[in-house]
C-alpha cells in the first residue's frame, strides 16, 4: 500500500478523501467495565466499521464469553454476517438529543473515558510510527498500561 511521506520517511498514513488529511484511526474494543480487550490502527481512509469488523474477526474467536457487541449509531454496519457467524448479539444505542443537551449513554461513556485515558499517553499524542504494525503495537502497549493502572 502506498502511503504518505512523513517526517521520518514513508508511512502507512493515508489521506482521507473528503478532508484531505493524513492520519490514522485507532479502533479499540472495550469491555463492559471500560477495560480494553483489543486494539488496532488503520489508515484514515478506512471506515471505522471495516476496521471494527477486522478487529472483531480476530478477537471473537479468542474471547468466547462475548454475548453482545454494543455500539453507537456509527457502527450500524456491524450487524451482519460477522455477528451472526460468531453467534453474538448486536445492539446499537443512541439517543436523539435536543440542541445544547449532552447526556451520556450508558455504558458507552466508558468507551469515551478509555479513549481519554489512552490519549494521555505521550507516545500516542502524535503519529510517529512508520508502519501499521508498530502503531498497533504502541496502542496495545498503552492498553496494557491502562489495564495495569486499574490494579
Amino acid at each position: 500500500m502506498a502511503g504518505a511521506h512523513g517526517r521520518g520517511g514513508p508511512s502507512f498514513h493515508e489521506s482521507h478523501a473528503k478532508y484531505r488529511l493524513n492520519g490514522a484511526k485507532r479502533v479499540v474494543a472495550i469491555d463492559y467495565l471500560g477495560l480494553p480487550v483489543g486494539a488496532c490502527v488503520v489508515g484514515a481512509r478506512r471506515h471505522e466499521v471495516g476496521a471494527a469488523q477486522d478487529l472483531l474477526e480476530e478477537l471473537l474467536p479468542r474471547v468466547p464469553r462475548v454475548t453482545t457487541v454494543l455500539g453507537d449509531r456509527g457502527f450500524r454496519g456491524l450487524d451482519g454476517p460477522l455477528v451472526r457467524r460468531h453467534s453474538v448479539g448486536f445492539e446499537v444505542r443512541h439517543r436523539d438529543r435536543e440542541p445544547g443537551e449532552f447526556r451520556p449513554i450508558r455504558p458507552l461513556w466508558r468507551v469515551e473515558d478509555a479513549f481519554a485515558e489512552l490519549g494521555r499517553w505521550r507516545r500516542l499524542a502524535r503519529s510517529f510510527e512508520g508502519t501499521r504494525s508498530s502503531a498497533t503495537a504502541w496502542v496495545q502497549v498503552a492498553c496494557v498500561g491502562l489495564l495495569l493502572s486499574f490494579v
